[in-house]
């Protein structure tokens, strides 16, 4: 811990406090991560909490650990973007064959 600096020991101290209130099954406030932190003798800045709050009221903290913490684009609509895509596929433009050309340049083709 020594290696860390404050601003980094005061975020690990959040995220932990809001995992120990999660695990309790103690909905995850402002006010109660300050408590954890006021006990636990780590200085911190309100706006800090307040972020972090924030974010753990966006993303259930459940799934995050079952998601190793990749949170990607979180968004309450669906992706209609991806649905179009896989609705409408575009059809592959063909390839021109120059093989026929060039088996008849050189006396046919590998397989002739």
């Amino acid at each position: 811990m020594e290696n860390l600096s404050q601003e980094q020991i005061t975020e690990k101290a959040i995220i932990y406090s809001a995992l120990m209130l999660h695990d309790d099954e103690i909905k995850v406030t402002s006010e109660k991560i300050q408590n954890v932190l006021k006990s636990a003798n780590i200085s911190f800045e309100s706006y800090m909490v307040d972020m972090y709050v924030r974010f753990f009221e966006n993303n259930e903290i459940g799934n995050l650990i079952s998601s190793g913490g990749s949170v990607g684009t979180v968004s309450a609509e669906p992706n209609t973007a991806d649905k179009e895509e896989e609705e409408e596929p575009e059809p592959e433009p063909e390839p021109e064959s120059e093989s026929e050309s060039d088996d008849d340049m050189f006396g046919g083709g590998l397989f002739d």
